[in-house]
């Protein structure tokens, strides 16, 4: 009753996939379709709408009336059909198709009108889902080429197996995750690239695994641990120090900076999984945090990589920022 004119309530979407290979494809590829149009019809309970009749019972009460304040937290607003997009849930939907290997899908969409109520119903015509050929890895003898080709027995990409977008997206961060393991520590899962060719025929593609060309050069180097900085009285308001070595104690390859001498030297070096001249690797980079807060002495840690400047190999200085707990003591009467 409470409609504004020319409107109709939106009662949600009907996705009816057509061309699957088995009922299980079809039904998964319904659930997945359907999930992903926009809007949601206002929600049900036993087959009511509980929260709709609960925003319309005090639909004229004010926001900071107590029934208003009801109306706020426990009902919902009308969904109209003058709120749904067709032609964008479309696009979506059809994306969604592409993204899933179905590179021959067409989607097609049309409301349908009773009284004053409406729902959308969306036709889904996939045809043949692409499937993977084989998985091509660099086979360059330059450094990052040569370690993404040892990761390819470690790849999600397995022949036989449908196309899927968010398989190659998992794809590209493991690439990254191995890098990181070695050395490259400036690398991004962005600068993968991961070419298909759909040219072969009988629905199968063949994929390629590459690096964008423009990445930046520090991205393609090994990187190695020169300094270690171990700060131990750090406070988040004071300004960065990290130049400042006057008062450092230089101890089995680590520089400590204890002002109030709180800490003994052997702590840090049984902590620290970084030593200089260590490969960089993500692993040690967590477990070392891990440790430090896990001594129970520090309030706030945090830690900094940094490309050493003075030598002209590939190196990082590491700061390590230790923030101490205030001081406990015990009595007793």
């Amino acid at each position: 009753r409470h409609l504004p004119a020319n409107d109709k309530l939106y009662t949600g979407a009907n996705v009816d996939v057509n061309g699957t290979s088995t009922v299980r494809e079809k039904k998964v590829l319904t659930e997945d379709l359907e999930g992903l149009t926009r809007p949601k019809p206002n929600s049900k309970l036993l087959g009511l709408r509980l929260k709709l009749s609960i925003y319309n019972l005090f639909r004229n009460k004010k926001e900071n009336s107590f029934f208003g304040k009801i109306r706020s937290k426990n009902g919902e607003p009308p969904v109209l059909l003058s709120q749904v997009d067709l032609a964008q849930n479309v696009r979506v939907l059809q994306s969604h198709m592409e993204n899933k290997g179905y590179f021959r899908a067409k989607v097609t969409g049309d409301t349908i009108i009773r009284r004053k109520k409406a729902n959308a119903r969306y036709n889904v015509e996939a045809g043949m889902q692409y499937k993977i050929n084989a998985i091509h890895f660099p086979g360059d003898s330059n450094a990052l080429f040569s370690t993404i080709g040892k990761s390819s027995n470690e790849s999600l990409l397995i022949p036989g197996k449908p196309f899927d977008l968010d398989i190659i997206k998992a794809e590209r961060i493991r690439i990254d995750a191995y890098l990181k393991e070695r050395g490259f520590y400036f690398f991004s899962p962005e600068f993968i690239l991961i070419k298909t060719d759909t040219t072969l025929g009988n629905h199968l593609v063949n994929m390629y695994v590459t690096v964008k060309p423009d990445i930046p050069i520090e991205s393609r180097e090994v990187y190695r641990i020169k300094d270690v900085q171990i700060y131990t009285g750090y406070s988040l308001n004071m300004e960065r120090i990290d130049s400042n070595r006057s008062q450092a104690q230089y101890y089995k390859g680590y520089y400590i900076i204890d002002r109030r001498k709180r800490y003994k030297p052997w702590l840090f070096s049984e902590t620290m999984k970084f030593e200089p001249g260590d490969v960089y690797n993500r692993t040690d980079h967590n477990l070392t945090l891990s440790r430090l807060v896990n001594l129970d002495l520090f309030k706030f840690v945090k830690n900094r990589f940094e490309i050493n400047r003075e030598t002209d190999s590939a190196y990082l200085d590491v700061f390590y920022y230790l923030t101490p707990l205030p001081r406990k003591s015990l009595g007793a009467e």
